[in-house]
C-alpha cells in the first residue's frame, strides 16, 4: 500500500455491517483502500464478522478506528471483544460529536448515520452548493443539508428489505422477496405473476417515492433556505446502487457514513 496513515471506520447497522479501510494521504478527504458490508442475523454477528473481514486484509494496526452504530447492542458486543488491542475504538454517539449544524426539532434523536452523511455529503460536495442524500437501507432516509452544512431535516420511510418482509409477514400468501440482489434494470410491468407485480412494485414505488422526495427538498432548498443553486445529490446505502441510474445527476458513494467517520479523524472531537 502507498504511504499514508490508516483509519479504520466501522458502521453497525438494524441488518448489515459495514466495515471500512481509509488511508489519509495529503488529499483533504481520506481514500478508500477496502469497504464490505456483511449482512447481520442468528449466525453472523458483528464481531465474528468483523474478525473474519479483518483478518483477511493482513494489515497492520490502523492508526485510529471510528465506530458508529444504529444498533447498540451490537456496537458494544463488538467492542467488548475488540481484537485489535494496539488501536482502541473512538466511538460517535450523537450530534454534538458530528461538526454539523443541525437544524430540527430534537438534534438529540437524530441517527448518528444520517449526521454522517449530512457531514460526508457536505465535505463532498462543490462549494455553496446544498446537498440531499439518499441512504436506502434498512430504512430510507433523504435528507437535506444546506450550502451552509446544516442538516434540516427530510423524511424517511421503509427501505426495500423491510418493506418486502412486512408484505411477506403481515399477508397469508405473500412470499418473501430476496431483494439483495442488484437490478440493472428496472421491473418491467404490468407483473404477470405475483413475485414479478411485487417487485414492480417494491422498486418502483421505491424510486418514485425518492424522486418525490427529492423534488421537494429541492424546492424547499429554494423557497425556505434561499439556496441558488440545485441541491447536489449523494446516493448510499444497500440499494443505493439500483436506485442512482434512474435519478437526475446522482452520485453514489459506497458506505458514506464510512466516509464521515474517516473525515472525522482529522477534526478534533
Amino acid at each position: 500500500m502507498a504511504d499514508g496513515k490508516h483509519i479504520l471506520a466501522i458502521d453497525v447497522g438494524n441488518t448489515r455491517a459495514k466495515f471500512g479501510l481509509f488511508r489519509q494521504t495529503s488529499v483533504e478527504n481520506p481514500e478508500p483502500v477496502e469497504i464490505a458490508a456483511r449482512i447481520l442475523n442468528e449466525t453472523a454477528d458483528v464481531s465474528g464478522a468483523f474478525q473474519e473481514w479483518w483478518q483477511s486484509l493482513g494489515v497492520k494496526a490502523p492508526a485510529i478506528t471510528m465506530v458508529a452504530a444504529s444498533d447498540p447492542e451490537a456496537r458494544d458486543l463488538l467492542l467488548q471483544s475488540w481484537p485489535i488491542q494496539d488501536c482502541r475504538p473512538v466511538t460517535i454517539f450523537g450530534f454534538r460529536q458530528i461538526p454539523v449544524g443541525v437544524d430540527v426539532d430534537s438534534p438529540e434523536r437524530v441517527g448518528v448515520d444520517r449526521l454522517l452523511n449530512a457531514f460526508a455529503g457536505s465535505r463532498m460536495s462543490q462549494p455553496g452548493r446544498p446537498v440531499i442524500v439518499v441512504d436506502s437501507g434498512t430504512a430510507t432516509t433523504v435528507d437535506l443539508v444546506t450550502s451552509d452544512k446544516t442538516f434540516r431535516g427530510g423524511s424517511i420511510l421503509p427501505g426495500l428489505r423491510l418493506s418486502a418482509h412486512a408484505m411477506h409477514d403481515y399477508t397469508a400468501r405473500l412470499p418473501l422477496l430476496n431483494v439483495d440482489e442488484e437490478l440493472t434494470d428496472l421491473p418491467t410491468l404490468p407483473g404477470r405473476n405475483t413475485e414479478a407485480a411485487m417487485l414492480a412494485g417494491l422498486f418502483i414505488g421505491q424510486l418514485g417515492a425518492v424522486k418525490e422526495l427529492i423534488a421537494r427538498l429541492c424546492s424547499a432548498a429554494s423557497t425556505q433556505f434561499l439556496e441558488s443553486s440545485r441541491p447536489q445529490v449523494f446516493v448510499t446505502g444497500g440499494g443505493g446502487k439500483q436506485l442512482v441510474s434512474h435519478l437526475e445527476d446522482a452520485t453514489f458513494v459506497d458506505s458514506l457514513p464510512l466516509h464521515g467517520l474517516a473525515m472525522l479523524n482529522a477534526m478534533e472531537l
